[in-house]
């Protein structure tokens, strides 16, 4: 396992147009760098994961957080490590009130027989400030997409969408917003 231990950057990246857009997440911790990409989905996830943690912990977001963040510009082309998501996980030290980021790279889980005894391949931690801006960008990247059907959770495609949960009838059913 990498563990990068604090990071100094924590940044959501988003690339492409909406439909063909990639996700990965950008940790640098001194001259280390790790580019970890994931779908859509595991980083709303993630973002979500890190709310609900926020909540549930007491802390201040100012305790322990670096003076100002380091710009993610230039991120290196070829990071130190690089890989696909399987999953995440997250915990959290109230004595140090940091935030941990476990991911596992999907071709060291899909290796392993027992997935819960798969070993994390990367992990950093990054402070209640941090975390709360990185869920903030996240959720921005995620809203920005293509607009979702309220009804059967599919992408609508330049206004079109044929809902599965109206039989196909509906050639545009509302957005959220």
């Amino acid at each position: 396992m990498r563990d990068f231990g604090r990071a100094d950057v924590l940044e959501p990246e988003v690339t492409g147009e909406p439909g063909q857009r990639t996700f990965r997440v950008l940790v640098m911790s001194g001259h280390e760098s790790a580019a970890l990409w994931l779908e859509k989905e595991q980083l709303a996830a993630l973002a979500f994961a890190i709310r609900q943690l926020l909540e549930q912990t007491s802390g201040t977001d100012t305790g322990g957080e670096p003076a100002a963040p380091r710009s993610i510009e230039p991120f290196p082309e070829q990071p130190d490590l690089s890989f696909k998501l399987a999953r995440l996980g997250i915990g959290y030290d109230e004595a140090t009130q940091l935030i941990t980021i476990f991911a596992y790279d999907i071709e060291e889980v899909s290796d392993e027989e027992d997935d819960d005894e798969a070993t994390p391949t990367f992990s950093c931690q990054a402070g209640r400030g941090q975390c709360r801006d990185f869920a903030d960008r996240a959720e921005e990247m995620v809203r920005a997409g293509r607009p979702v059907c309220l009804l059967c959770g599919g992408p609508i495609d330049d206004g079109e969408h044929l809902c599965l949960r109206r039989n196909g009838h509906s050639q545009r059913p509302s957005a959220a917003r």
